[in-house]
């Protein structure tokens, strides 16, 4: 049996820093990788919960953070090769060339950040994020674990308690991301799954 709540998701939209208006930060595409060059503007990117630091101090983007960032003109993203500005349709079109999920990983994490969440990459077993307790980053672990379903992509059982012993063990609350053809989402609790061995079946 699968149990699922509906879960509404409070939230409240705070004043923050990046909330602030403010200058459009340059950064490049180079190699299918979103780079913060300048150290001051990658440190305030990776303060406000974005992208992963590498060494030399370079910020890296996941590509649905450097689409979020650019629809909100946070950044700008100029491509390496063409030595020019990347359209926000551009840069969606060069990301859907190795990811054909792109578009679902965006809108979810869009939806989150919309919250006031701040999300990092999952564990990767399909469209799945870490969520951050407000005021946590930074402090404390990931407190939840976001894996999103699309209508019309049937979705395999066993997959779903694959996913819900990671969060167990990762001491995690899982919540499920549905989302519809129109892009709308409701978010819901998966409590606990349970079905007889081989008894293979889909949602």
């Amino acid at each position: 049996m699968i149990v699922f709540f509906n879960t509404k998701l409070h939230y409240e939209y705070i004043h923050s820093s990046e909330m602030m208006a403010m200058e459009t930060i340059s950064t490049v595409l180079s190699e299918g990788r979103v780079v913060v060059p300048s150290l001051n503007e990658a440190n305030s990117l990776y303060n406000d919960g974005y992208g992963s630091m590498l060494e030399g101090s370079l910020l890296t983007l996941k590509p649905f953070e450097a689409l979020y960032l650019v629809e909100r003109t946070r950044i700008a993203v100029v491509d390496e090769r063409r030595r020019s500005n990347m359209t926000f349709q551009e840069l969606l079109w060069e990301f859907s060339l190795t990811d054909s999920l792109i578009w679902t990983r965006y809108v979810i994490y869009r939806d989150l950040r919309s919250r006031g969440f701040v999300v990092k990459d999952g564990p990767g077993l399909g469209v799945d994020f870490l969520i951050y307790e407000r005021g946590s980053h930074g402090k404390k672990p990931p407190r939840y674990m976001v894996y999103a379903i699309t209508e019309g992509i049937p979705e395999a059982i066993r997959h779903l308690e694959e996913i819900l012993e990671t969060a167990k063990k990762d001491e995690r609350i899982l919540r499920i991301a549905a989302m519809d053809r129109r892009g709308e989402i409701v978010y819901y609790t998966l409590s606990d799954v349970g079905f007889e061995d081989g008894d293979e079946k889909e949602i």
